[in-house]
This record gives C-alpha cells, sequence and structure tokens, in this order.
C-alpha cells in the first residue's frame, strides 16, 4: 500500500471516527443509555482529533487542514456546553426526594431542550469539517507520491 493511500485510509478512519462521535452525542441527548465516555468532551480526546493532533500533523501545511481546527474546536466547546446542561445534577445528592421529584422536571426538560438546540449547532459545525475533509481527502489525493512522503511519514 502506498503513502498516499495509508493516509486516505487514516483520514477516512478519522472521518468515520467524527461521524460515529456526532451520533453517540445525539443520543446521549436523546436520553439513549449510552457511556458519557464515548462521547468525549475535549477535542484531543476523540478519534478524530487524537489523529488531528497526532499522525495527522504531518498533513498541516495543506490549506484544508489548516481550515479545521477552529470549527473542531468550536464543536468541542458546544458539545461541552451540552455535556453540562445533561449532567450537570447528576451527581447532587444535596437536593432531598421530593425536591428531586417536582422540581427538576421542569428544568430537566428545558435543559434538555436547550441541548437540542445546541446540537442543531452542533450539526452545523459537523457539516463545515465534513466539508474540509472532503476537500482534504482531495489535496492528499492530487499529490505525488515523493510530497507526500515528506509531508507525512508512515510506520511500517
Amino acid at each position: 500500500m502506498t503513502q498516499k493511500a495509508v493516509i486516505v485510509q487514516e483520514l477516512r478512519s478519522a472521518k468515520q471516527g467524527h461521524v460515529r462521535w456526532v451520533r453517540y452525542a445525539s443520543a446521549l441527548i436523546e436520553g439513549m443509555d449510552m457511556l458519557k465516555e464515548h462521547v468525549p468532551v475535549l477535542g484531543t480526546d476523540c478519534k478524530f482529533g487524537k489523529w488531528y493532533y497526532g499522525p495527522g500533523q504531518g498533513l498541516k501545511s495543506l490549506p484544508s487542514y489548516q481550515k479545521i481546527e477552529q470549527p473542531h474546536l468550536d464543536l468541542h466547546d458546544t458539545y461541552m456546553q451540552i455535556f453540562k446542561l445533561l449532567f450537570k445534577n447528576e451527581d447532587d445528592a444535596k437536593a432531598g426526594f421530593f425536591a428531586k421529584l417536582l422540581g427538576r422536571k421542569k428544568n430537566q426538560e428545558a435543559d434538555l431542550n436547550t441541548a437540542r438546540s445546541l446540537f442543531k449547532e452542533l450539526e452545523h459545525t459537523s457539516t463545515i469539517i465534513l466539508a474540509h475533509l472532503e476537500r482534504l481527502e482531495t489535496e492528499v489525493l492530487a499529490l505525488e507520491e515523493e510530497d507526500v512522503a515528506r509531508l507525512y511519514y508512515v510506520s511500517a
């Protein structure tokens, strides 16, 4: 397999990881049983972020690569807001049983609606990231194999 093919494979895998992360975030908001660890809050902890800030750094001279970082940071900032809304009361042992039963339901519904609204923003940002990733793949495919070798070290 050529270095270019390996890079494209890694890029596509990172992209799939990003898409999966967005699906997990949606599932979490909709109350599906899911470990919140499946949707890392920090941009350096998700599968895509591990590639982007790791091996993907070899592509940092390409224009599309440079356009990905800010939307990726924005995406995780938005998710951080969602995460705080969804889990802010999880460890609150101070409230009594009836306060939990009666007082939180209305607040939780408002928080859930806010989280859903924020998720729409997150989806929009994800679309931007995916468009940049498509352009990045096109840029990589247009490179000569020698240029790829200079940019990106692929371990055997």
